[in-house]
């Protein structure tokens, strides 16, 4: 059903009690019809560190126990692949903003207790969010608030420079375009999740990581809709 519907799923106006992917009514399941829930694509087996699939459960990738990330677990929906490709496309670009509330509801689906103490939505730049009109990532934040108990902190992090967007990037230049990027407001926090649409090089996750730690949060979550890193 998914992929016979990819075209038609493209263009058009979304409403509440309509499916994001197929159109079709689903007032029960007011987001994705039950059809398109059962085809998505799902990782096997996800690294814990870096959602790398593995052939078996509870395993660690050999990369991440040469080379350990800087936060403490990472979780994602799947692969950047279709629909899940298609509807963070429609949330940044096309202001369809339900496909976030969408998004952020099925990743709530993958996260285990221990939950965190606060959900911190990666910051946009004042310019990018004001012309977008939304941060998508606090798009997908209010999402997972709606299904787990767990409140999102909107004004901790602060994006304070204005970067070239990452996606143009070599992984070097992406962590030279982050450096001094960020700040933080005093936190209390001891466990956090941050949470973004996509993790590519992880930069970003590493500089905000980096911020958190030096004012002592002990555990820190990435939590993302898709991830593209590769070994």
């Amino acid at each position: 059903m998914i992929k016979r519907l990819r075209g038609f799923a493209q263009s058009g106006s979304l409403w509440w009690g309509q499916c994001l992917l197929c159109r079709q009514d689903c007032r029960q399941q007011p987001l994705i019809c039950r059809q398109c829930r059962e085809e998505l694509p799902e990782l096997e087996h996800p690294c814990p560190l870096c959602a790398f699939p593995l052939p078996r459960p509870g395993a660690t990738c050999g990369h991440c126990q040469r080379h350990p990330p800087a936060w403490d677990r990472m979780r994602v929906l799947a692969d950047y692949e279709y629909p899940f490709e298609q509807l963070i496309q429609r949330l940044k670009y096309q202001r369809q903003r339900l496909a976030g509330r969408l998004l952020g509801q099925l990743l709530a689906e993958r996260i285990s207790p221990p939950l965190p103490e606060a959900i911190l939505p990666v910051p946009l730049h004042w310019w990018r969010r004001w012309r977008r009109g939304y941060n998508q990532a606090e798009e997908i934040a209010r999402g997972l608030a709606s299904r787990l108990p767990v409140n999102i902190d909107c004004h901790s992090l602060r994006r304070i420079r204005a970067t070239p967007a990452q996606a143009r990037l070599s992984r070097t230049r992406r962590r030279q375009n982050l450096r001094r990027a960020f700040q933080l407001s005093p936190v209390h926090y001891r466990h956090v999740a941050l949470v973004d649409d996509v993790i590519t090089t992880g930069s970003t996750m590493n500089e905000l990581t980096g911020l958190l730690r030096r004012q002592g949060v002990a555990v820190i979550e990435v939590w993302a809709l898709c991830r593209t890193l590769e070994h």
